[in-house]
């Protein structure tokens, strides 16, 4: 076959052209690869710098600096040039605008191109950004003061077989100054099985979950599906440490106490003496390893000068219980005070009263008995909680936050709930990433 002069000069031209093609989409390959690349690099190094611009705000650090230096150890260094890196706290724009717990880092980066220069293009921008949350811990009431919480968050189970917050016998519950909170999202997770029962709150029930539907005595009577649940890690408390031995000296009847650790070898329960009758309790942290058990005639205070008031610079205890059971019979007597003084003492403890912590899955029971007081935070949020009036009347100031709630009895509960009696907790800190 004879190929024309015509024709050779035809492939010429398509050779010519599909090597402009090959050319172009070479230089589309290896200068788009370079400025994908340095976009996914300049996103990291936001991300990263807003990270660690939160982390540093919540430490009460300079978070700016931070975050500018975190960019520029990823090759951003804010040099106007070939880049900007520009923090934002609050954020500028965006759902977030104008919201302090975040903060907005943007950046700006220049690529330099390679095959484009033929076409007049010398480079190519990117331009990033991302958010961070910076949750500050904030000092709070715990649950909204609600001076009973049951904090439970599923239902009943085999495994698990409690009921968030039952009320029973034929009692009377009185709550003055706040209400009751059950963060239990079943349905029902407040239950009335009570005969004649009475239960009577300032602020009302507000239950997450249901409400069992013949709930009678209840006044204002519960209210369903009435927020959110909240997550119990949301708050903390660091364990208190004792680094001595308490002790207890006195006899036939008449005792005082010293703070320190009880109980830390054997099956011995505090105060386990013999016989029982009266224990002053001097001002202090009183860890309590295995338990807390009154079964006898006990009248223990913590009113050291027997003048009726609470003296706060010298008086006041907290309970650590980090294990066993706590057990408050009717046949004792107890005016027991939380501390309320920084003096000489952690202020992130004041105004607990006893403190059970998560590791300890406790059975709390409080029955009262007529004279008895209690002023001070109970934060046992693993344990199971039960108020019995056994008959007689008993007052609280107190914030009682247990797993589960259970109020049984024929007596008289009277809780008076003054928050300046009772304890703040700290938020967790939040650090994560938005956008």
């Amino acid at each position: 076959m004879t190929v024309k002069a015509s024709e050779k000069g035809q492939a010429l031209i398509l050779i010519t052209l599909a090597a402009i093609g090959l050319f172009a989409f070479a230089s589309l390959s290896i200068d788009g690869s370079a400025i994908f690349s340095d976009r996914r690099h300049a996103q990291n190094a936001a991300d990263t710098a807003a990270l660690d611009a939160a982390l540093a705000k919540v430490r009460h650090g300079d978070w700016e600096a931070e975050g500018l230096e975190r960019a520029s150890s990823n090759g951003y260094d804010n040099n106007g040039t070939t880049n900007d890196v520009v923090l934002y706290n609050p954020p500028i724009d965006g759902p977030y605008q104008g919201d302090d717990q975040y903060i907005q880092v943007k950046i700006r980066s220049d690529v330099n191109l390679f095959f484009a220069r033929v076409i007049g293009r010398q480079k190519a921008t990117n331009r990033v950004e991302a958010i961070a949350r910076a949750s500050v811990p904030e000092v709070t009431n715990w649950f909204d003061g609600a001076a009973l919480v049951s904090v439970m968050e599923g239902c009943r189970s085999p495994s698990d077989p409690h009921d968030p917050f039952v009320v029973g016998g034929n009692g009377t519950t009185v709550i003055n100054n706040s209400g009751i909170f059950v963060n239990s999202t079943c349905d029902p997770a407040f239950e009335d099985n009570g005969n004649s029962n009475l239960v009577t709150t300032s602020n009302g029930i507000c239950v997450v979950g249901g409400v069992e539907p013949d709930v009678n005595g209840v006044n204002p009577p519960p209210t369903e599906d009435c927020g959110s649940q909240i997550d119990p890690e949301k708050y903390q408390l660091i364990n208190p440490a004792c680094n001595q031995a308490g002790s207890i000296t006195g006899s036939a009847g008449n005792y005082e106490a010293w703070p320190g650790y009880f109980n830390r070898t054997g099956n011995q329960t505090f105060p386990d003496e013999s016989p029982s009758g009266t224990l002053k309790l001097h001002k202090g942290i009183y860890c309590l390893e295995n338990g807390l058990s009154l079964n006898g005639n006990w009248n223990i205070t913590t009113d050291l000068n027997g003048n009726g008031i609470h003296d706060s610079d010298s008086e006041g205890v907290l309970f650590f219980i980090p294990d066993g059971d706590v057990t408050f019979n009717g046949g004792s007597t107890l005016d027991i005070h939380a501390i309320s003084s920084a003096d000489n003492f952690p202020e992130r403890y004041l105004n607990y009263l006893i403190y059970i912590p998560p590791s300890n899955e406790a059975n709390v029971t409080i029955t009262g008995n007529s004279g008895s007081t209690f002023t001070g935070t109970i934060l046992a949020p693993t344990s199971h909680i039960t108020l019995d009036g056994s008959g007689n009347t008993f007052s609280l100031d107190t914030q009682i936050i247990g797993y589960d709630t259970t109020i049984t009895g024929s007596g008289y509960i009277d809780i008076t709930f003054n928050q300046a009696n009772n304890a703040m907790t700290l938020t967790h800190p939040g650090v994560e990433l938005s956008q």
